[in-house]
C-alpha cells in the first residue's frame, strides 16, 4: 500500500504554518479517517517525513524543505479548505495513474 503524507503543517524556521485557521489547526484526523481506506496515511509531516513515500500538498502552499526529495502530489488548495475528499482522492489517483 502506498504511504502518503498530507502536508498540512510545516516548519518555517521561526514557527509552524498551516493553511487552516487556528481553530482547525489541531485536528485534521478527518483526513486520516477518510483516506486510510485507500492508502497508508500520515497527517503529521514533521513526525513522519522519513517514513512516507509521497507527499500530498495543497497548491498553492507555503514553501517548505522537502528534505527527503519525496514525490509531491499537488492538489488544489480549495479542496482542502472545503474538505472535498472526493476531489482530493481524484487528484491523488490521477497522479498514481500517470506515474
Amino acid at each position: 500500500m502506498k504511504k502518503i503524507c498530507f502536508v498540512l503543517t510545516v516548519s518555517t524556521g521561526l514557527g509552524y504554518s498551516t493553511m487552516f485557521l487556528p481553530v482547525n489547526f489541531s485536528d485534521n484526523s478527518d483526513f486520516k479517517d477518510y483516506f486510510s481506506e485507500y492508502y497508508d496515511v500520515s497527517i503529521n509531516y514533521l513526525r513522519d517525513k522519513d517514513t512516507v513515500d509521497y507527499l500530498v500538498v495543497p497548491d498553492p502552499y507555503f514553501p517548505f524543505e522537502n528534505e527527503n526529495k519525496l514525490p509531491i502530489i499537488k492538489v488544489p488548495a480549495k479542496f482542502f479548505l472545503t474538505r472535498n475528499f472526493t476531489e482530493i482522492k481524484k487528484s491523488i489517483d490521477a497522479y498514481f495513474a500517470s506515474n
